[in-house]
């Protein structure tokens, strides 16, 4: 990785002040839910965001949340960590994501997707696994807004044609000389964001390198199954479970339940 590649991460907009507090307040082994109540309740963005994306029809709640104490309550704490990811994104300075080949609605639509099939299928059976995430399940598709970025710091202008994420890190790899998902790996380590969860976006397609490569395979199958462009088919994660233990039929429901919600 170049000079002007890790020049162009260390100058990419930071996120808000608040992340950093959560962020930090989330690394420790007792997490001190009050004080971090207290940071969303005090960044209107984040406040509102949260408690719209907690309140969505999706969730199916016979009553409005409303109370960020609620919210946690009810989906943990990674969730609101994602979910304040997420709503910092939103207003994040540098949204520009047109190299490949989409909007910036359109890339949130497609990590949507990928969170919710994760939350569907991991929710019961493997919990852990989603808390160990600790919020990276929202954001699976930040390296290419980091990607972006670097073009654009580069003046270099490129529009990338695969969407599939083994063939897409690839050509990142050739024009860039990084994937999208090292540099935004790179970007995370750099904000002092803790280990696994900077492991997990580094490992998210290659399991087997990661601290945790179950973990790892669950994210491989949301992304192989929600690309940028496209959903494929179920099959395509098939083999992805069976290597790695998961029950095939469980992730099968999960992927059907979130297509007849989208139809």
């Amino acid at each position: 990785m170049d000079n002007t590649i890790l020049y162009s991460i260390e100058s990419f907009p930071p996120l808000p002040e608040s992340i950093k507090k959560i962020n930090s307040l989330c690394s420790v082994a007792e997490v001190d839910l009050k004080s971090i109540i207290q940071v969303i309740e005090s960044d209107p963005i984040l406040y509102t965001n949260i408690l719209r994306s907690s309140n969505t029809p999706y969730h199916g709640f016979r009553y409005p949340i409303t109370s960020i104490s609620q919210a946690i309550a009810l989906f943990g704490i990674a969730a609101i960590r994602g979910m304040s990811l997420t709503a910092a994104l939103k207003a994040h300075p540098y949204t520009d994501v047109s190299a490949y080949g989409m909007s910036i609605h359109e890339w949130f639509s497609v990590m949507l997707q990928q969170q919710r099939f994760l939350d569907i299928w991991l929710g019961k059976q493997h919990r852990s696994i989603l808390q160990s995430l600790g919020g990276l399940t929202f954001i699976l598709e930040i390296g290419r807004l980091v990607a972006s970025y670097a073009l654009m710091f580069q003046k270099h202008s490129y529009c990338f044609t695969e969407h599939e994420p083994d063939k897409l890190s690839f050509e990142e790899i050739n024009i860039l000389g990084a994937s999208g998902d090292e540099l935004a790996s790179k970007l995370f380590k750099f904000w002092n964001f803790d280990s696994l969860f900077v492991d997990s976006l580094s490992h998210s397609l290659n399991p087997d390198d990661g601290l945790e490569p179950k973990s790892c395979a669950a994210l491989k199958c949301a992304r192989t199954l929600f690309t940028l462009r496209e959903v494929k088919p179920f099959e395509k994660i098939t083999p992805i479970l069976e290597e790695y233990d998961f029950a095939v039929n469980d992730a099968r429901i999960a992927y059907e339940m979130l297509l007849n919600v989208n139809e």
